[in-house]
């Protein structure tokens, strides 16, 4: 501390005065970490960041095991893409690297734009926003490739809905090819279409594609010609009962897994 520049011979009481950069905040709650007293983090989880870089500037590394330990304990994270943005700012500027990873994922939560990122986007580094935003590129990408292997009727996972009498009937007599129903396609190819529109969007959580998929399959009917009437369709229904549990949780881990791959060529 005392070789860091000074910007003037202060004295007060006799004794020299070493300015800090930090605020009152910080600086209380350095202390509570560094003696055998309950710490008193900060709230807001951007200033948790702000006081992990402190101790970094400091060279404390027991303290930041310490502050790390209680983060993860209490599980503080951003409650707001506005704080998650500027929780990336801060990690990345005092190159906290393991902080960085975190919040750029949790940034995938919330829109990238000039509008969403506002005044964080004066706190955040050239290197760092085009960081970000290729991290963002690619888990896009990623989450896209997820969806179109689901699409992939013959080899991947939904080959197991082949057989669908809707489906059978709205394709030509001369057509063989194995088709998924239409309900199935339609939540995979819309998914896709809005993931190839831009990657500046909330990228989709596993947890919610578990809804749309029994919205999609409760609608989902077949017209019987001879009766002149709409019925549940029974093959996709029994599929469901049989094997759906399964393949929603097979969905749900593969977007999981491409949501938080870190890219071999990328690192914070």
């Amino acid at each position: 501390m005392f070789s860091l520049p000074q910007p003037s011979n202060e004295i007060d009481s006799g004794l020299p005065v070493l300015q800090m950069s930090e605020d009152a905040e910080i600086v209380r709650a350095l202390i509570t970490v560094l003696y055998p007293i309950p710490s008193e983090l900060p709230v807001a989880y951007d200033r948790v960041l702000s006081l992990l870089a402190t101790s970094q500037k400091y060279d404390m590394p027991p303290v930041q095991f310490s502050i790390r330990a209680e983060v993860s304990y209490r599980n503080l994270t951003a409650q707001t893409g506005e704080e998650a943005f500027r929780a990336y700012a801060i990690a990345s500027r005092n190159r906290l690297s393991p902080e960085t990873s975190t919040t750029a994922h949790l940034t995938l939560d919330y829109s990238m734009t000039i509008q969403s990122l506002g005044s964080e986007l004066d706190e955040l580094e050239g290197w760092a926003l085009r960081d970000l935003t290729t991290f963002r590129k690619c888990r896009r990408d990623d989450i896209l490739s997820c969806f179109e292997s689901f699409l992939d009727v013959p080899n991947g996972p939904s080959k197991i809905w082949i057989g669908c009498p809707a489906a059978k009937a709205s394709r030509p007599q001369t057509n063989q090819e194995p088709v998924l129903p239409q309900w199935l396609s339609k939540l995979f190819t819309d998914q896709t279409a809005k993931l190839r529109q831009t990657f500046t969007n909330p990228l989709i959580q596993p947890s919610s594609i578990r809804k749309q998929y029994l919205e999609a399959l409760r609608d989902h009917t077949v017209y019987h010609k001879h009766l002149g009437s709409w019925e549940v369709c029974e093959f996709c229904a029994r599929v469901h009962v049989r094997q759906g549990e399964e393949y929603c949780t097979e969905l749900e881990r593969r977007l999981e897994l491409a949501r938080d791959k870190v890219s071999p060529a990328y690192a914070f």
